[in-house]
């Protein structure tokens, strides 16, 4: 029988005697702060969890909802009771996938767990016979939990895979060659940027970084994507480091002389060219089609969420810059609908959809999220950035004139949420809060935002 099945749970609990099921309830339930102790205090000494964790999300939060976990799993159930503890456990296994913890790590914690659960039976009153029994019966619900959430890890990551695919075939779907062009012309403003700073400035001083201009931040967010990998790829960005690292920071040195600045330049130009070469062999390597955006608004269809935001997260940890997501509402849009018809509605939307995607940068990303909801993941951002970012939004539509076509105009205002990462690996969370935050800002008056707390 499956690990899904009520059945299953049901049977596994009946195998052993009533008193030894109560007494597992009872020592487990005693010792639950004792256990998530246990188990915390070995993940965070491991290097490759504490990627997953820190010590103020263990204490605050996991810590907590690690013990109701274990009383959940080990209080007596009916049938229609295991179907909330399976639930759960699925539940569990996908926010495993979509914060991409390896399987191993929760297997592994599985193991912790049963080893100090036996201890502590080995330790209690019971007798003998019973600590064997008890032994198994937790052990066996340890591994039906195990299933239940390797199942729904499994089933989870797959569909994320194909939606990573499809993210990458969509965003190729963009046109290649203006988008090359685009590009270049970030590239090139970039490099007079930083001649002309040499030129003119009066106290030597730290260069702008390439990777944070305007083509460094698309090609860490959107070009990585875009592109397809390869080892190009990687020499682009090891080009990148280089001159960041070395180039840019010698050159900004005090009393350097002429002909080591000289030397300087011809290295950074040296390194330009072969990045502008690298750069237009991958653009080469794509084709152009047009598919999988929004085939009204041209933004980026709601399915590519989980893709972009799984990659943003990763690389808030390893980066550790902010990330946020504004979630816009167009505010009483049925109204235009209503007086001008659908058709005019869907040209008043796709005017809301240019103003919004002005106001954000080459590496950000703009979806549809749904009728007349947008979605925007800004990427190494402030609070204070997003902000800004959401009130020139609010600033523009709310003055914007849009043309319906035949003559009419109207205008409208927009309502937006806006959540800023705090460190939390599950990216749908992101989502959550900035919707509950656009609640408010709709609850306030609209025409305004909130920030989720």
């Amino acid at each position: 029988m499956a690990a899904g099945d009520t059945a299953t749970w049901c049977a596994t609990a009946e195998r052993v005697p009533g008193e030894v099921r109560a007494a597992v309830t009872r020592l487990v339930d005693g010792a639950r702060g004792d256990l998530a102790e246990v188990f915390y205090t070995h993940m965070l000494a491991s290097p490759e969890a504490a990627v997953f964790l820190d010590h103020d999300v263990v204490h605050e939060r996991l810590h907590s909802t690690m013990q109701r976990w274990l009383t959940e799993l080990f209080t007596p159930f009916t049938a229609d009771g295991a179907e909330a503890v399976i639930a759960h456990q699925r539940h569990i296994g996908e926010i495993h996938a979509r914060t991409q913890v390896p399987v191993h790590l929760v297997v592994q914690g599985m193991r912790i767990l049963k080893r100090r659960i036996t201890e502590i039976l080995q330790e209690s009153a019971l007798d003998p016979a019973a600590i064997v029994d008890a032994a198994q019966f937790a052990g066996d619900m340890l591994d039906l939990s195990l299933e239940c959430m390797s199942e729904a890890f499994a089933r989870s990551t797959e569909r994320s895979v194909r939606t990573d695919e499809a993210y990458r075939l969509a965003t190729a779907t963009q046109n290649v060659a203006a988008e090359r062009e685009r590009q270049r012309a970030a590239l090139l403003e970039w490099c007079q940027g930083v001649l002309f700073s040499l030129e003119t400035r009066e106290v030597p001083g730290p260069l702008a970084a390439l990777a944070s201009s305007e083509f460094g931040l698309w090609l860490a967010h959107k070009g990585v994507v875009m592109l397809g990998g390869g080892p190009e790829l990687d020499s682009l960005t090891s080009s990148i480091e280089r001159i960041d690292s070395i180039l840019l920071p010698r050159l900004g040195t005090v009393g350097i002389t002429p002909e080591i600045r000289r030397q300087l330049l011809s290295e950074l130009q040296r390194e330009l060219d072969a990045l502008r070469f690298l750069l237009t062999t991958l653009f080469d390597r794509q084709q152009e089609f047009d598919a999988g955006r929004d085939h009204l608004t041209r933004l980026l269809n709601r399915r590519f969420l989980p893709a972009v935001l799984g990659h943003e997260v990763a690389l808030h940890r390893t980066r550790s810059q902010l990330l946020a997501v504004i979630l816009i509402d167009v505010d009483h849009f049925k109204h235009i609908n209503d007086a001008h018809g659908h058709d005019a509605g869907d040209v008043a939307l796709q005017q809301v959809a240019t103003i919004v995607s002005d106001q954000v940068r080459a590496g950000d990303f703009v979806f549809r999220y749904g009728g007349d909801e947008l979605l925007i993941v800004l990427v190494e951002t402030t609070p204070e950035a997003t902000r800004r970012i959401a009130e020139a939004i609010r600033a523009k539509v709310e003055h914007a004139e849009l043309t319906l076509g035949a003559g009419s105009t109207a205008r409208t205002t927009v309502s937006m949420g806006i959540a800023v990462s705090d460190g939390h690996p599950d990216p749908q969370r992101l989502v959550t809060r900035a919707d509950a935050a656009l609640l408010e800002a709709k609850a306030a008056g609209r025409n305004g935002w909130r920030t989720s707390g």
